[in-house]
């Protein structure tokens, strides 16, 4: 049953190919939202190392669970710190190998320009905001940006309002993109996604006090490869977190 559940999830995850090269390959499972700033942090170390660092993006919540069932990351760069903690419990990594080292923050956005912005989202209805059109965020049990915006909105008192009217997406960038080809006119996402597309209008800005904080932990896997541990020490260096500064996340390692 076990080799059956791995088959299934190992038919659902996009892995670069492994195939035969002259460079020692780095296996990198990260959070959707981490996308454009870890291909540029990725492309710049390629060139100039005698590694390949190969990415492999989806839900923190998808990637946690395809490494408890044996997918070979080496590293792993999570939205949220429970999904590490839950690799932490099945000894999968260890507490010391792992680094807080981004921040983000969660806002309200839209396609339509019109729509003005909201100076306080504590006194706003938005039920009334929304009117009959839908609201697209991650899937709120288990994709963190989806956990972050249930949380955000029950602290407002407004989850139960238009529950019905969230579409649901399996990671934030597809959330993102129901936004995008106009299929909702609203949607929840990283104040880091929004930066991405000048299309794109923030309305609100939830207070981090609304949900729990939004921190992203790298961690070193595959303790055996010093490859991986080279550029794990490369990812969390001050000059690397910078170009994530650079595409809208703030940074943890600071604090």
């Amino acid at each position: 049953m076990i080799k059956l559940i791995k088959v299934l999830l190992f038919s659902t995850l996009i892995i670069p190919n492994l195939a035969i090269c002259e460079k020692a390959q780095v296996l990198v499972f990260a959070a959707a939202s981490t996308k454009n700033a870890l291909d540029a942090v990725i492309k710049d170390y390629n060139a100039r190392t005698k590694s390949e660092i190969l990415p492999v993006y989806g839900s923190s919540a998808t990637l946690a669970k395809q490494i408890e069932f044996g997918a070979p990351a080496d590293i792993f760069l999570s939205a949220n710190v429970p999904w590490v903690d839950h690799l932490v419990k099945r000894d999968i990594i260890q507490p010391r190998n792992t680094k807080k080292i981004l921040k983000n923050k969660l806002v309200l956005i839209t396609t339509d320009r019109t729509i003005q912005e909201i100076e306080d989202m504590a006194s706003t209805d938005f039920s009334k905001l929304l009117g009959n059109e839908k609201i697209a965020m991650g899937m709120v049990s288990s994709v963190p940006a989806g956990i972050y915006s249930k949380q955000a909105l029950k602290y407002l008192n407004q989850w139960n309002a238009i529950s019905s009217q969230v579409i649901q997406a399996d990671n934030v960038r597809t959330a993102l993109q129901y936004l995008l080809s106009r299929n909702v006119v609203f949607a929840i996402v990283y104040a880091s996604d929004a930066k991405l597309f000048p299309e794109l209008k923030v309305i609100g800005i939830f207070d981090d006090f609304t949900h729990d904080p939004i921190i992203y932990p790298a961690s070193l896997i595959n303790l055996g490869s010093e490859e991986a541990d080279l550029f794990f020490k490369y990812l969390v260096e001050a000059k690397t977190l910078k170009v994530f500064e650079e595409y809208g996340f703030l940074i943890s390692a600071r604090d």
